[in-house]
């Protein structure tokens, strides 16, 4: 999507038709419905992503009071990772008692402190990316609330902290947590596994498979002395006590210019050999896996059992 061709420049909504005189949506092949009352131009390469968006700037226009957009919705317009099924519905925040879902959107009852609304750069009424943490981990589960979750306390951590791990942000997120709020035990447990250091998605994806499955918890981002010249080696996982490093190997690594710098797969792939020999002087044992791997937890177990992570009778259960 372009950036002169925005999400609300692509929508559709019937009324607009209707006051134009022109054909309805619902009858013009070359749009598909978003929701009730709006379309967007047809396009089979739409992203999950931007097709959220569009549902979320869809909804904002059709609701006539204010919304304050939360949860899931929040995270994504402050740029997390999400599962596709964390997609479902757009959520918003409003005071009151009964919650309500409909017309696929979920309104949240409950109080926001007004330090903790914010107007988003899109322009859209959210939830402070502190709020939206806390909000994310009372409501969502492993292993998918370690995506959004790593990637805001990452936000506020900010690229030049002291603790690359954020320890000190999620204390005080954890500050924030009500007693009264429903899932404040679980907010707190989950916010306790995040991690500024996790280095992509699928890193945080893994890791909340690994908490699901008992896997002793790895170091981070480790660097081992490369021996041929000066600089380190980064791993994304190391178990030093089992000897054991782990890869995630997103297919960016392999095809994305910002990782290649100019070199073909067949080169990345040979250097990413001789990268591994040399961590492999100090960890003796590599595991790797993928995407489609983390995704599958009866996967991830496979492959971390052959490394010898994960231990038989935690795999058996």
């Amino acid at each position: 999507m372009s950036a002169e061709s925005g999400p609300r420049t692509q929508l559709v909504s019937s009324r607009q038709r209707r006051l134009e005189g022109a054909l309805a949506p619902h009858l013009d092949g070359s749009l598909a419905r978003i929701r009730r009352g709006y379309y967007r131009p047809v396009d089979p390469t739409i992203e999950s992503g931007e097709l959220y968006r569009l549902r979320i700037d869809a909804t904002v226009e059709a609701r006539r009071e204010e919304m304050v957009l939360s949860h899931v919705t929040a995270a994504h317009l402050w740029g997390c990772p999400l599962l596709r099924a964390d997609l479902a519905l757009v959520h918003a925040t409003r005071p009151g008692k009964a919650r309500r879902t409909a017309a696929g959107v979920q309104v949240h009852r409950a109080a926001i402190p007004d330090e903790h609304v914010v107007i988003h750069a899109s322009g859209l009424l959210v939830t402070s990316p502190g709020w939206t943490a806390v909000q994310v981990a009372s409501t969502l589960g492993l292993p998918n609330a370690l995506l959004p979750l790593d990637h805001l306390v990452r936000l506020l951590n900010g690229p030049d902290a002291d603790d690359p791990a954020a320890g000190e942000v999620v204390e005080d997120l954890i500050e924030l947590i009500s007693p009264r709020m429903k899932g404040h035990a679980r907010a707190e447990r989950l916010l306790r596994l995040a991690d500024a250091r996790s280095g992509s998605a699928g890193e945080s994806l893994s890791r909340g498979q690994m908490e699901l499955l008992g896997v002793p918890r790895p170091q981070l981002q480790v660097a081992f002395p490369r021996g041929d010249q000066p600089g380190d080696d980064i791993v994304d996982f190391d178990w030093p006590d089992l000897g054991v490093f782990g890869e995630f190997d997103g297919k960016g690594k392999y095809f994305r210019e910002e990782f290649t710098a100019g070199r073909s797969p067949e080169e990345v792939l040979w250097d990413e050999k001789v990268r591994e020999d040399r961590i492999r002087r100090i960890r003796p044992r590599a595991v790797r896996w993928d995407w489609a791997t983390a995704l599958s937890r009866d996967r991830l177990a496979r492959v971390l059992a052959g490394a010898g992570v994960l231990p038989p009778a935690r795999r058996a259960a």
